[in-house]
């Protein structure tokens, strides 16, 4: 706004803008309703969601967290992160999901809170590094897709405050050849289908645990059948986080 009010006796301004990656100039006229300037482009600077944070690396304290993109609502395109935060929020209630209808986790967000910055934006999550401030868990041992069975496993995620907990699921199938949707899986833990319906907005991002080992988290869910779901090979996450270390370091 501080760029469109400069031109305010203007009828036209030249702006910039990046789509797929190329920049673009073009003009766009100005149009004045109640003295302000106005362009007629829907213009969104700031986002907030809730998500759940796959892993820290304990090396360097990069973090992986949602296990797929984030998108702008009504575009549906990936947003180009330059500066974002993530921060304490507490589980304050939860919309169930039904067939058709996914739910989801509402929360209380502590914007002061802050635990570590967000630096990408990928198709297989977001990346950036943790501070001290974020609780950290017991080291764990990961599994590659190739070393994971069929059968029983859990998610951990939370769905009341700051609870986390573990929930019993079934893996149904292994796609060796998705990145995106590797593991198929449903839930069968009755604790949490009778609180959730299934698998809600929010749980992204949840980690996936069998045998000890993280294997993955959770990324999508199924919406004509909200008890199944996909997750993505935690190997998968953190080759992204090597290469957002790499991008630091050079």
């Amino acid at each position: 706004m501080k760029t469109i009010t400069k031109y305010q006796d203007m009828d036209e301004v030249n702006i910039t803008y990046l789509r797929n990656k190329k920049e673009y100039e073009t003009r766009v006229k100005l149009i004045k309703i109640d003295g302000v300037n106005k362009t007629g482009l829907y213009v969104k600077d700031s986002i907030t969601g809730i998500g759940t944070l796959s892993y820290i690396d304990p090396e360097n304290n990069v973090y992986g967290a949602l296990g797929h993109e984030i998108i702008e609502t009504n575009s549906k395109a990936m947003i180009n992160i330059k500066d974002g935060s993530i921060f304490k929020n507490v589980v304050t209630s939860i919309d169930r999901s039904e067939n058709g209808n996914p739910g989801s986790k509402n929360a209380k967000f502590y914007n002061n809170k802050l635990y570590g910055n967000i630096i990408k934006n990928t198709k297989y999550g977001i990346y950036g590094i943790s501070n001290n401030e974020i609780k950290k868990g017991e080291a764990i041992q990961t599994k590659k897709l190739s070393e994971v069975n069929l059968g029983k496993a859990y998610i951990r995620t939370v769905i009341n405050n700051e609870e986390i907990k573990d929930y019993e699921i079934n893996i149904l199938d292994i796609n060796k050849n998705s990145k995106l949707k590797s593991i198929t899986f449903e839930i069968t833990d009755e604790n949490l289908l009778n609180k959730t319906g299934g698998i809600v907005q929010g749980m992204s991002g949840s980690p996936i645990i069998q045998d000890g080992y993280l294997i993955g988290a959770v990324t999508h869910v199924l919406v004509d059948d909200v008890k199944k779901g996909y997750g993505i090979s935690i190997i998968t996450m953190l080759d992204e986080g090597d290469r957002l270390l790499d991008k630091i370091n050079d």
